[in-house]
Formats: C-alpha cells, structure tokens, sequence
C-alpha cells in the first residue's frame, strides 16, 4: 500500500503539477517586485482616498477620534452630518457659499487667461528657439531656471517686485508712467490683485510649455514647409495650416496640465495674498487648506470641498480629451 502511494505521489502528472505550479511562480515573480507599491498604495493611497469620503460626511474638528478601521466617531467633535457639508458650501449658507463660488471664480479666470497667456508666450518662443542655429543648449537653460528656482524663493522675489516701491512701480516711474503705478502695491489693489498672480503663473508655466513645443517643432518634417514655400505660403500661413494643426497634440496636453495646476494649486496665493486683499485672490484650494489646516478647523468641510474640486477637474480633463479625439478623428 506505501508502494502505492509513492509511485502516485512520484507519477508524472504529479511531478507535471509540480512542475506547471513552479513555472507559474517563476512566469508571475515580477509581482514581487511591484508588490511594495501595491502595499504602498493601498496603505497611503487608497485608504487616505477612502477615508476622506467618510470623513466628507461627518463634521469633525480635528480633535477627539475619527476612525473608519475600526469605525470610531466620538461626539461632540465629531459628528455625522450626511450630504449637509456639501449643502452648507454650495447653497445652503449664504456667507460660506458666496466665498466658495466666488473663490471658484477665480479659479476659473485663473484657468483661461493662465492657459491661454501659457500658449501664446511659449509657442513663438518655442519657435524662435527653434531656429536658432547657436546657443540652442544654453538658451534652453535659461528658459528653464523658472521650474529649476525653489517655488518659495520665486514667490517671494515677485512679492517684492510688487510692493509699493518695488521694481515694478520703480520702472513704472522711471517710464513716466505714474498712472499706471499701484499706490498700494500690485498685490494690495482688489483691482490688480489677481491678475498680478496670473502674471506669476504664467512666468512660471511657459519654461515646460516651450520646451514641449521645441519637442513637437523638432518632430514636424522640414519637408512640409519647404513645398508650402514653393506653393508661395507666408510665414502666417505656415504657422496656421502647417505648425498649429501638427502640434495640437502637444497643445491639448499643455491646456489639461495648465488647467489642473491651476485648479488645483494654492501654494502661490497663499504665500504671495493668502487670499488677500478681501478675498479677492480666494481660490478653491486655499479654501480647502483653511478649513483643514487654519483656525476655522473643519476637516468633513475640507473633505468635502476637495471632492467638489475633484468631481471638476475630473470633468474638465474629460471635455479636453473629448474635444482632442474629435480634431484628431476628423
């Protein structure tokens, strides 16, 4: 009976089992490698993510115990509040609910004119780069310094380019053009406030788009611009039938990342305005940081307006691939 048994654990379907199980291993072992990632996102990733959709229904300070695993709420700090933090923000308080859309606002206003001031700056520039025939490498360096430069650093020398007697008023003056100066400084005027930060914005995009542009240029088939010429094409028609069409591709990608930056950052304005003068460089973000971080300490508040944010973004980054797949189809 042992006999038996040996010769059906050592027959050859087993030993093929054995052999197909060890294969699988082997043929799969670049799992191991990716594993720490896995375990990496589940902990910090998608757990975060689903704790911050719990916590957007709840109103909790900060203090006492909110947990989900294993689930723990302990009054008065922490209280479930359902759909009412997204109710209070959007309509349901008057005071909260015209700072948001007002913040939403400027965010929007951000989007377009930092978008398209991005595009308009980088393409010529991109060009020219492109024909230049030296310092090609160096010229490069220098359009990069703005993304290489520590953001805090940047920020603050544009806070004092903007001061009442700062270099802007100072060049202003120089020029004769007094009228054009703000008295109470570029970033204290409700009127030049936030497209004194568009400015900004745009300084600092317009590195990544032109060298994205460069790549997209570098690509192009000379050919194409040489039969235009012989046809008899002007400069403007090269540019319009020929270079834009062909780099809409890199154009789209620099629309969606410019827009979710935009929409999604709040570092600058918080170090440059922190929302100021009266709220009007307010942004969405900003509103987000206050409510979790600031002394109004509202962390289901905050929640849920990340998730509002989210929800947008998610939209807008749909409606550009959808009109990117409609140029490229037809």
């Amino acid at each position: 009976m042992a006999q038996a048994e040996m010769r059906t654990i050592s027959s050859p379907a087993v030993r093929k089992r054995r052999k197909t199980l060890l294969q699988v291993l082997k043929d799969n072992s670049g799992f191991l490698f990716v594993l720490p990632a896995v375990i990496i996102f589940l902990v910090f990733g998608l757990y975060t993510v689903i704790y911050s959709i719990v916590l957007s229904f709840f109103r909790w300070n900060g203090f006492g115990k909110f947990s989900i695993l294993p689930f723990a709420c302990d009054p008065p700090a922490c209280q479930f509040a359902g759909l009412d933090n997204f109710a209070q923000f959007l309509y349901k308080e008057p005071t909260l609910s015209q700072f948001f859309w007002q913040a939403l606002e400027h965010n929007a206003i951000m989007a377009v004119f930092v978008t398209l001031g991005t595009i308009v700056v980088a393409l010529p520039l991109a060009i020219a780069l492109n024909r230049a025939a030296r310092g090609q490498a160096a010229y490069r360096i220098i359009i990069m310094l703005p993304m290489v430069t520590a953001g805090i650093a940047i920020y603050y020398v544009w806070t004092f380019i903007y001061q009442p007697d700062g270099l802007l008023n100072s060049v202003l003056g120089t020029l004769g053009l007094n009228l054009l100066q703000a008295k109470q400084g570029w970033l204290g005027q409700a009127d030049r406030a936030l497209f004194s930060l568009i400015i900004v914005m745009i300084w600092g995009a317009v590195p990544m788009a032109t060298i994205l542009y460069l790549a997209g240029l570098q690509t192009i088939d000379r050919e194409l611009y040489e039969a235009a010429k012989m046809d008899g094409a002007s400069a403007w028609r090269l540019l319009w039938n020929i270079t834009w069409p062909l780099l809409f591709p890199v154009t789209v990608v620099i629309v969606i990342t410019s827009i979710n930056s935009v929409l999604q950052g709040y570092e600058m304005v918080y170090l440059m305005t922190y929302g100021g003068p009266a709220a009007h460089t307010e942004v969405v973000g900003l509103q987000i940081f206050k409510y979790g971080f600031g002394d109004q300490r509202q962390l289901g508040m905050a929640s849920a307006m990340s998730w509002v944010l989210f929800a947008l973004v998610f939209v807008v980054a749909l409606l550009n691939m959808r009109i990117f797949r409609s140029q490229t189809e037809a």
